[in-house]
């Protein structure tokens, strides 16, 4: 994607680790995007609520719980909302499947590059419907 200041499209990041969470909101905003940090479910949903983003890009392992509850609590609050779940964890299931599953639109393994992050928005930006 080339960078674009004036796309006015909200990122919604959920990621409890500050590391990633800077890495990821810097290479963002660097490229057009306005980036919205929450660290755990209870801020993204808040979040929600009061700053409604164009897409989610949620952690599925973060310290308050998982993120498959907030998958499903935003896909029922909105059925067209891009869902991004990342997830670098390890557990006896498939994770990322299990994601897409309960409604993530496209699941990105950790480690990846800002790149295919960006990448990523974009084919889910192409694919919402037109409201």
């Amino acid at each position: 994607m080339q960078p674009n200041p004036e796309t006015n499209i909200t990122v919604l990041l959920v990621e409890d680790e500050p590391s990633v969470a800077t890495m990821m909101t810097r290479y963002l905003e660097a490229t057009g995007f306005r980036a919205v940090i929450a660290t755990s479910i209870e801020a993204a949903q808040t979040l929600f609520r009061t700053d409604p983003p164009d897409v989610v890009v949620t952690d599925i392992f973060l310290s308050d719980g998982e993120g498959f509850s907030l998958i499903e609590a935003l896909r029922a609050a909105d059925p067209d909302l891009p869902i991004i779940a990342i997830s670098g964890g390890k557990a006896d299931f498939d994770v990322l499947a299990q994601a897409a599953k309960l409604g993530a639109n496209f699941t990105i393994e950790k480690p990846f590059s800002p790149a295919y992050l960006v990448d990523t928005i974009d084919r889910c930006l192409e694919a919402r419907p037109v409201r």
